[in-house]
């Protein structure tokens, strides 16, 4: 019996030594390719992009959608406040209190306080820089303002700053918003500072610094199609035909 059993409980043991061992070298495998995941530079893991900066009444959400159109990509512009409203289930007002504007002091020191719907600037810009970065990894995008120009590795995307005469922006604030010639004015000229500032705040820069960008477009003699085929044009020279 004894001379019976040895074999066999070798050939037991050297089959479950050879399981270890493919293991251990799945393991082993399995690391490496993490290793080489985490040690990857981040625009390997980026989709190409695009991010549009634009000034207050310059049309950059029609432009981005013709951009979108001709790449065959997506456009996240005031789509991600709704996706914000439908995953962390937050009041629609409380985040455009806090989209692109000058912060309050008071109110992101004692929001909380005073309301239980409030969002802070902080909070609201943590999110979406994940929003961001999530959707950039997922998949080609245009973006639209927002600071994603800051959130995301220079080295994947193209950069656009379209900027108009204030003339031309006012006249298509008014058509817009159905309002007199005073209050395009001063919708301009809060929403323009709003942007700066919140730039500033959470990414130290200028925003109407031309060099952060690859391209600066002014409309002012170039059609909202014609700023469309411009950065059409960049995305093919810079990520290729496909």
């Amino acid at each position: 019996m004894r001379t019976s059993t040895l074999p066999r409980s070798r050939e037991l043991s050297e089959a479950a030594e050879r399981q270890m061992r493919m293991w251990a070298l799945k393991m082993e495998e399995q690391q490496r390719l993490e290793e080489r995941r985490a040690a990857a530079p981040p625009e390997e893991l980026i989709h190409p992009y695009v991010t549009i900066s634009r000034e207050a009444g310059a049309d950059a959400g029609e432009i981005a959608q013709l951009v979108a159109a001709q790449c065959g990509w997506k456009v996240l512009d005031r789509e991600l406040l709704d996706y914000m409203v439908e995953h962390y289930h937050w009041s629609r007002v409380a985040l455009d209190y806090v989209d692109e504007r000058t912060a309050s002091w008071f109110h992101e020191t004692f929001g909380k306080w005073l309301d239980e719907q409030f969002v802070s600037q902080a909070e609201y810009v943590s999110n979406l820089g994940k929003i961001v970065l999530m959707a950039a990894q997922h998949e080609n995008m245009v973006f639209v303002g927002r600071g994603a120009k800051f959130m995301l590795p220079s080295e994947a995307g193209l950069a656009v700053r379209v900027i108009a005469p204030e003339k031309q922006r006012v006249r298509r604030i008014m058509e817009r918003r159905q309002c007199s010639r005073h209050d395009a004015e001063k919708f301009i000229e809060e929403t323009d500072k709003g942007r700066a500032d919140f730039v500033w705040r959470y990414f130290h820069r200028d925003v109407a610094d031309p060099h952060l960008y690859d391209l600066v477009i002014n409309l002012e003699h170039t059609s909202r199609d014609g700023a469309a085929e411009l950065i059409f044009r960049n995305c093919k020279l810079r990520f290729g035909p496909g």
